[in-house]
């Protein structure tokens, strides 16, 4: 599974666009790069940062069967998913590759690491309490380990990992969106860097 940090969700609404953006995230000290289902041509932008030698490129928003065997062919690293599909956890398993299903209820969380899963996305978790929650559901189930996702923000990364959580998934934060729309990978991985070592005192 990948180191604790901040993984970094490419969602954007063209290959190119996050082409420009993986490369430039995947320079800094991200412990992931999650390319979602949602971009457009997202398996090519997956194969062809595997085939760059991008590592630690995972595939997210993955919702079939289909949609996981085609990006774990492509190179994918890692598989993220929005919610807790029995198949999908075996089928990844079987295939020796991490997965992170989504989850939100302590009976959900017991399913999928019955199931194998690598870790569990909390999502949304900023809409059901952001730290206090994680907090909460770690106390009768230490040996969890969640990833976090859903609108949470740099600052809030060091308080989810002071508390137990193992992950957290970051979007717009990490960068300019003029930097990626003019394909300035250089731009984009300095800022990205800029963000990700700046002082966060925990709260």
């Amino acid at each position: 599974m990948l180191d604790r940090g901040v993984i970094s969700v490419v969602r954007t609404t063209s290959a190119r666009t996050a082409l420009t953006l993986a490369r430039g995230v995947a320079r800094t000290g991200v412990v992931g790069v999650e390319v979602t289902m949602t971009v457009p041509d997202a398996v090519h932008v997956i194969a062809t940062l595997v085939d760059e030698g991008v590592d630690r490129v995972g595939a997210g928003t993955v919702r079939t069967l289909a949609q996981m065997h085609a990006c774990i062919d492509a190179g994918a690293t890692f598989i993220v998913s929005p919610h807790l599909d029995a198949d999908l956890v075996k089928v990844a398993v079987a295939r020796g590759v991490p997965v992170v299903p989504g989850c939100l209820t302590p009976s959900e969380i017991a399913q999928a690491m019955a199931l194998g899963a690598s870790a569990v996305k909390l999502f949304p978790v900023s809409s059901v309490g952001g730290v206090a929650f994680v907090r909460a559901v770690l106390e009768p189930m230490p040996e969890a380990r969640f990833v976090v996702s859903g609108e949470v923000t740099l600052p809030e990364v060091d308080d989810y990992l002071a508390v137990g959580a193992w992950a957290a998934c970051i979007g717009p934060g990490l960068w300019r969106p003029d930097d990626v729309e003019s394909g300035d990978v250089e731009s984009v991985a300095a800022y990205a860097a800029e963000m990700l070592t700046r002082p966060r005192p925990i709260r």
